[in-house]
């Protein structure tokens, strides 16, 4: 607020709730001459805070994008700390706002650090979570052979991320089963006790694209 002290002064007081820039104008009048008149600029500062979300998700092979966002005055600029997955960048866009982006080739959990400056007060960081999922897929033979009386097994492989998990159909010979190992590969055990060729079904899912079968 602006009070007039009635002594040839005048103030301007009080706690903002809300920065930027107010151009304002001041008269002085005493009945003598014109008034005086002045152009006046008000600057309202505020700390930078940053207001997006603390994760996002990408996937392998998709190009993705995260824009960061803050408030305070002047605009904070930003920037990123911690190792980004291959084929994703962190970009200031000098406006308050910075983009995560790309299309990433490798996928896990990236932890990863943003900063917001602007000269005022601390700066603020914010911990951030970056998750690149990728689709599953089989990457074991297509094939294997196992002998009558004899105890074989075989190992079935996936890529993907979260773990896929595995399932078979299909009739296998007697004394022979398939188990999901829960950690993205599958086994293929037993002595079986019959011979034969027998055409058997896997199929790797994660909840990421659809699921891969073989």
């Amino acid at each position: 607020t602006f009070v007039d002290n009635h002594n040839g002064t005048g103030t301007l007081s009080g706690t903002p709730t809300a920065s930027g820039i107010f151009s304002i104008g001041f008269t002085a009048s005493n009945g003598v001459g014109s008034p005086a008149t002045q152009t006046f600029t008000l600057t309202v500062n505020q700390a930078p805070a940053i207001t997006s979300a603390t994760n996002a998700t990408f996937a392998v092979g998709t190009a993705g994008s995260f824009t960061v966002t803050t408030t305070g005055y002047p605009a904070p600029s930003l920037s990123e700390t911690g190792s980004l997955p291959s084929g994703v960048t962190f970009a200031d866009n000098h406006n308050g706002t910075g983009t995560l982006s790309g299309t990433p080739t490798v996928s896990g959990i990236y932890s990863i650090g943003f900063t917001a400056s602007n000269g005022v007060g601390s700066p603020a960081t914010q911990t951030f979570t970056l998750t690149v999922n990728q689709a599953p897929a089989i990457t074991s033979a297509n094939n294997t052979t196992l002998a009558v009386g004899t105890a074989g097994s075989f190992t079935v492989t996936t890529t993907g991320y979260p773990t896929p998990s595995l399932s078979e159909t299909g009739s296998l010979p007697s004394g022979v089963t398939f188990v999901d190992n829960h950690n993205g590969t599958g086994k293929l055990s037993g002595t079986p006790t019959t011979n034969g060729v027998f055409s058997i079904t896997f199929t790797a899912s994660n909840g990421i694209g659809s699921p891969a079968t073989q």
